[in-house]
């Protein structure tokens, strides 16, 4: 059966527009509107003579076709604080045009630290607007770095109370939490200090033949001048009758202390 020759050319008329869609492909940015446009950078296509991007439309709106630059900025300006936004790139197939900073429409984060407080065995603190089952992490600042010493788990609820226990050393000891979203996002806690009224650890005698004695209980590490971890413990009596004679470094109460094994 033949098709009638206007059918014929009709379809003669569409089959470049069918190649061109078969040639495209799409890049689509949801969010809202944060105040920022969007930039985006568009390279030359294979042909070295056309560039990648064919149109752009924001919310069902075109708002380019065919931008001869090779870069150009989608303006939200228009749009509302918070409203939502739909970016639609259209570009030749093999050729894709790169948007520069898409977190500009990225949803904000509501989630806040309310408030914290330490006393002398916990650190407590209230926040609001977790999302999901994210994880808190409290760290320590120990020998000028951040360490972590206790985690718990969120509870995901638009406002939560949490609590965990902290030993600290004498003098100045500093705090913060870092709070590890579901989605990888990672909000910090400001640092908070808190002062310990206890007397700091000493220690007895400086040139050892087998124990070291401490004034009370607490966490040590002894190292030699490489840096290399030897003995580490909690106690008040450090066992050394096994190392060679010559100089050590013992860490107690966040110091770092010289001793001489004979």
């Amino acid at each position: 059966m033949s098709l009638h020759p206007f059918i014929l050319s009709f379809l003669f008329l569409l089959l470049p527009l069918f190649v061109q869609a078969q040639q495209q492909q799409e890049v689509v940015l949801t969010g809202v509107y944060n105040g920022k446009n969007l930039y985006v950078q568009n390279p030359l296509s294979s042909n070295l003579k056309d560039y990648c991007t064919r149109e752009v439309w924001v919310n069902g709106e075109q708002v380019f076709v065919n931008p001869r630059s090779s870069a150009f900025t989608v303006n939200l300006s228009h749009l509302k604080e918070q409203q939502p936004v739909a970016v639609r790139i259209l570009y030749s197939s093999g050729c894709a045009p790169k948007v520069i900073n898409p977190q500009v429409i990225k949803t904000r984060n509501n989630f806040q630290y309310l408030s914290i407080q330490v006393d002398k065995q916990k650190l407590e603190w209230l926040t609001s607007g977790e999302k999901g089952s994210g994880k808190f992490f409290v760290e320590k600042l120990v020998e000028q770095r951040w360490q972590p010493v206790v985690s718990v788990e969120g509870y995901g609820e638009e406002s939560s109370r949490y609590q965990a226990e902290v030993e600290h050393h004498s003098g100045a000891n500093q705090y913060r939490i870092k709070y590890l979203q579901q989605d990888g996002e990672t909000f910090y806690s400001r640092v908070h200090t808190y002062q310990s009224p206890v007397e700091p650890v000493t220690f007895a005698p400086t040139r050892v033949s087998d124990k070291i004695y401490l004034s009370r209980e607490t966490e040590y590490i002894v190292s030699d001048p490489k840096g290399n971890q030897l003995l580490k413990g909690f106690g008040k009596e450090i066992k050394l009758g096994h190392l060679n004679s010559g100089l050590y470094y013992l860490n107690i109460d966040n110091r770092l202390e010289k001793f001489y094994k004979k």
